[in-house]
């Protein structure tokens, strides 16, 4: 009797047990479907996350130079000596299908300023334009390579010259034909160093640019700038030439069982240097570093420059490099026999380097300035030694 009771009971209940059943099932797949929409946001959320990349890098320095001269004026205190920051670099990019984002900072105790903010568009066939603050498409030392990789810490007088400032307000085309790569544009000219903070100091475009061909073991390059530039600070608003031409070569080998061997060389000839040159007679209003002065009928001066340098890998965690450099302002100075003029500036630099895991190296360089084609009063050893031990870490 209870067994027939216990099998009535069973069977009055089983379809409340399915129909419960029913009901988890249904809310069982209600839950996967929202968790599906959830990781179909997810993706979406990462695959916009992959395309923003950050980057950046902390120079620590101490720094020390024979002929600085400490004083009561903090203005005119040294900014490159003792303990201090180099560069501060903090660097977005964001890649989208058919454009980019690119801003880069630079921060250090003495502020904070941009470096790059320009807009990519890319084109069909690897081609793209960039449009905004960039670096100058001239030379192996500003467009070739990066302030963080520089072989001796800073680059060399004829780039600091010609290319003062690295970066540009312009608009160029870049990419590549069979072998060689390109980029050329329009740009304002006088760079971020000017004294203009990146105003333009006139209404004339200046074209600039690099073409490279990469063989693997050599690769080399050509760059070329033509524009103009007006002191308006002159009565009568003279303009003057902006001209550059420039070529360097980079060979890389195998020489030693202990490491790569790279040689590297490049050459810039040009006239009116970047930057300002002060007030009074020297003014030019950020047109540019070496123009005459106000009332002068003398042309602008043509200088040029060059480098040799060498480094040598010592197995995967030291690297050495030796650079010498030549450095002519002003073609046309006089050098006589009682005169103090400089006509060349050398100079020998050594760098050692030393990588420590994946993001950081320690650097120890001492530069030694020399005087070249100089008047017989003129010393051959103007005692500017510079001596400075570098750390930077970078991610």
């Amino acid at each position: 009797m209870n067994r027939t009771v216990a099998a009535l009971a069973a069977l009055a209940l089983a379809p409340a047990a399915l129909a419960q059943e029913e009901v988890d099932t249904a809310a069982l797949a209600g839950k996967v479907a929202s968790l599906e929409e959830q990781l179909a946001e997810l993706k979406g959320d990462v695959s916009s996350a992959k395309r923003l990349k950050f980057s950046g890098y902390v120079q620590a320095r101490w720094e020390s130079q024979e002929n600085v001269v400490y004083n009561t004026t903090p203005d005119a205190a040294p900014s490159q000596n003792g303990f201090h920051i180099r560069r501060g670099r903090f660097k977005a990019a964001y890649d989208a299908d058919w454009s980019q984002y690119t801003l880069q900072i630079d921060v250090v105790p003495a502020g904070v300023t941009i470096k790059e903010g320009y807009a990519t568009i890319k084109l069909p066939e690897g081609f793209a334009i960039d449009a905004g603050l960039q670096l100058f498409p001239f030379g192996y030392e500003v467009y070739g390579r990066s302030s963080s990789d520089l072989d001796t810490l800073e680059r060399a007088a004829v780039t600091r010259a010609f290319l003062a400032g690295e970066y540009d307000l312009g608009v160029a085309l870049r990419g590549k034909l069979s072998l060689v790569g390109f980029k050329v544009g329009l740009f304002n000219g006088n760079g971020i160093d000017s004294g203009q903070l990146g105003r333009d100091n006139d209404q004339l475009k200046d074209v600039i640019g690099r073409a490279t061909v990469d063989l693997g073991m050599i690769t080399a390059g050509v760059s070329g700038w033509y524009g103009k530039t007006i002191n308006y600070a002159r009565d009568d608003d003279k303009e003057y030439p902006r001209l550059r031409t420039g070529a360097d070569v980079q060979v890389f080998l195998d020489l030693l069982p202990i490491g790569g061997t790279a040689l590297k060389g490049e050459y810039i000839w040009g006239k009116t240097t970047l930057g300002t040159a002060g007030t009074g007679a020297t003014a030019n209003g950020g047109a540019g570093g070496n123009l005459p002065g106000l009332t002068s009928t003398d042309p602008v001066p043509t200088g040029s420059g060059w480098y040799a340098l060498v480094t040598q890998n010592v197995l995967a965690d030291w690297q050495l490099a030796a650079r010498y450099e030549s450095y002519t302002r002003d073609h046309t100075v006089d050098v006589g026999d009682a005169s103090t003029a400089v006509k060349e500036q050398r100079e020998v630099q050594v760098a050692l380097h030393t990588f420590i895991g994946g993001n950081m190296k320690l650097t120890g360089a001492w530069f030694h300035p020399m005087n070249g084609e100089k008047g017989g009063a003129a010393p051959s050893d103007p005692k500017a030694d510079r001596f400075i031990v570098q750390a930077q870490a970078k991610f």
